[in-house]
């Protein structure tokens, strides 16, 4: 791994060695998306395409009540759907509102707790490549820590860190 220069790229003056304390205190409840859109191992992959389609959404905790039994996937789902190329619209639509997240979704998914490092969900998710964790609290779903919280909370910090 190519190591990050010790020099300010503007002005070549040191930069101090490390990195602050703070940034490695980090929490995943304090950088997830709380209380994220779920869906049911019984909705339709329909309901789910509609779901990321509206908000832009990639990934989605599959629930029974608080509890999480799988993660959709938007690649998944758009291997799953069937080509409109070679059927008709209307036959893409019964597909997709006759199958079940289920037959898609991924069982029972790594998931991280609130309270864990951001380092080592962050480590969880480079190693797994899911793209996203759900985060859990004594069993139930609190929210989800996505490669694109990463990238947040990674470019405030080459902004605003210290």
């Amino acid at each position: 791994m190519p190591s990050i220069d010790s020099r300010c790229p503007q002005c070549g003056t040191p930069l101090p060695a490390g990195t602050p304390a703070w940034v490695r205190r980090l929490t995943v409840g304090q950088v997830m998306t709380p209380s994220p859109f779920t869906l049911s191992p019984e909705d339709s992959l329909m309901k789910g395409l509609e779901l990321m389609r509206v908000h832009g959404f990639r990934r989605i905790p599959i629930v029974i009540g608080d509890m999480v039994v799988g993660l959709l996937a938007e690649g998944d789902l758009k291997r799953a759907q069937p080509s409109t190329l070679i059927s008709s619209q209307e036959d893409f639509v019964q597909v997709m509102e006759e199958t079940p997240i289920s037959r898609i979704m991924i069982n029972n998914p790594v998931f991280t707790r609130e309270d864990e490092s951001l380092l080592e969900a962050a480590r969880t998710l480079h190693g797994t490549k899911f793209g996203a964790l759900p985060v859990i609290r004594e069993g139930k779903l609190v929210g989800i820590l996505t490669d694109s919280d990463l990238m947040r909370v990674l470019g405030d910090l080459l902004e605003f860190g210290g």
